[in-house]
């Protein structure tokens, strides 16, 4: 009689010797970070020779609340947090602070960053998130497909183009190319079938894309196979993506690329080489959106052209290289 009663009683001991541990580490993992979140901490601005955002490094763990307090103690600086966050503050003005509250539901390296132009150092005005994972410590490295090819291509991303040579056809003349023109002639000529893919175009230059329409359209005048070319290579923007990536140009390329892309933006002339302008036509028909992409992601070598991998989601990205195909294609 003692020991059906005592089996039933070890069994629930053992049970709970189990269970306990179980629910503490649920708890400790994953309960208490969500109640418990981290802040509000205050990180302060200043221009970036004078020390840039402090703290710069901040850690969180998946499912904590992160509440920072961004303040100015020089000028106003304009505070977005990326990628993917839709955090844009806006600017920060001195004496005045501005509270955001963000929870991150997985983990890797996020960037509090100024997007106002505050001094000749503006770019490296950058603080990181480290969020972690405490389930899964093991740091899961990200690869960037399109990088990843054009390494594996043998593409140089930070190669110097010679627009004269690589022209529509060797024609070293100004183009005066109009995507709007284009639309009203795309239907009056044959279209092969790559030039309606997407992924190849964005793998191919313009000037190859005239070639192609050369060959099935022998009659054409080239001006014609250009406008069509401009057309197609700009018809995939989304009208409101195309918005939201004006407004990021504006903000972040803007200074030294110029408010229409001219490469005459108020900090072109201290840059160590000068900035593409994405206006000049000639040279955009060379280039291929795949390598503009990853020009902005990686930061260009020798360019004091910094990386915004860090800061734009890869969609972001593609909708920048989307608009500024509308600066050299309208």
């Amino acid at each position: 009689m003692s020991m059906s009663v005592n089996r039933p009683f070890r069994l629930v001991l053992l049970l709970n010797a189990a269970l306990i541990p179980a629910l503490l580490l649920v708890y400790q993992l994953a309960v208490r970070p969500a109640l418990h979140g981290v802040g509000p901490l205050d990180v302060h601005a200043t221009i970036a020779e004078n020390g840039g955002f402090q703290p710069g490094s901040i850690q969180v763990q998946v499912g904590q609340k992160l509440t920072l307090r961004f303040s100015s103690t020089d000028l106003p600086h304009g505070i977005a947090i990326g990628p993917g966050l839709g955090a844009d503050l806006g600017p920060v003005i001195p004496g005045k602070i501005k509270e955001v509250t963000l929870t991150f539901d997985r983990p890797g390296r996020y960037t509090y960053y100024c997007n106002t132009w505050c001094s000749p150092n503006h770019w490296r005005m950058r603080g990181v998130i480290e969020v972690t994972d405490p389930a899964n410590p093991v740091p899961v490295t990200e690869t960037d497909p399109v990088i990843a090819a054009l390494v594996a291509e043998g593409v140089d991303i930070d190669a110097v183009h010679n627009t004269t040579a690589a022209a529509p056809h060797g024609h070293a003349e100004e183009m005066a190319v109009s995507a709007q023109r284009g639309a009203a002639l795309v239907n009056t000529l044959i279209i092969p079938p790559e030039l309606r893919d997407i992924n190849w175009r964005r793998s191919h230059t313009p000037a190859q894309g005239v070639a192609l329409l050369a060959a099935q359209n022998s009659a054409a005048q080239e001006a014609d196979l250009q406008d069509v070319t401009a057309f197609l290579w700009t018809a995939d923007a989304a009208p409101e993506a195309l918005s939201a990536a004006a407004l990021t140009y504006a903000k972040n390329c803007l200074a030294c690329h110029g408010a229409t892309g001219g490469g005459d933006g108020f900090m072109a002339g201290q840059t160590a080489q000068l900035p593409v302008a994405f206006s000049d036509t000639q040279h955009m028909f060379t280039m291929r959106a795949d390598v503009l992409y990853a020009k902005i992601r990686r930061g260009g070598m020798g360019t004091d052209m910094p990386n915004w991998g860090l800061l734009f989601t890869p969609e972001e990205t593609w909708a920048l290289v989307d608009y500024i195909w509308s600066l050299a294609l309208k």
